[in-house]
């Protein structure tokens, strides 16, 4: 069953996303026009005005792992705050790590920084969420 996709599908699939992990406003800074992204990564049939993967080829992220570390962090700790829940930082790294399985796996020192970036530390061995005027979104 392939049968592709339209910018507007990729588009608007893209936008909820964005909305349910929190980096819609990123995404759209770094990814105003996604048609360059999608031409070079997959096939366009004109005709049909859809986008698919090409003929033997799988499908790869080119997001950078720190930046994908940062979208589930943040999620996973938006999520939490709500819950009134506090992780520790190995909570959070067994949380995060299947959820990067088909993408290069980070050192846990890459997801530390993302963790002080946006988080704060809760003594003796917890994170939350940074107060919204405090985190640090873009660097």
């Amino acid at each position: 069953m392939h049968h592709g996709a339209t910018l507007e599908q990729i588009n608007n699939a893209l936008i909820i996303k964005g909305l349910e992990l929190g980096f819609l406003d990123l995404m759209k800074k770094e990814y105003s026009d996604l048609t360059p992204l999608l031409t070079e990564t997959f096939e366009y049939d004109a005709e049909s005005q859809r986008f698919f993967i090409r003929k033997n080829q799988k499908f790869k992220t080119h997001i950078d792992v720190r930046l994908r570390v940062r979208y589930y962090v943040l999620a996973m700790l938006t999520r939490a705050g709500h819950e009134k829940i506090y992780p520790t930082f190995d909570e959070i790294v067994l949380h995060i790590l299947p959820l990067l399985k088909n993408g290069i796996t980070p050192e846990k020192q890459t997801i530390l920084r993302v963790l002080e970036d946006i988080g704060e530390h809760v003594p003796p061995d917890k994170w939350k969420l940074r107060t919204k005027g405090q985190t640090r979104m873009f660097d």
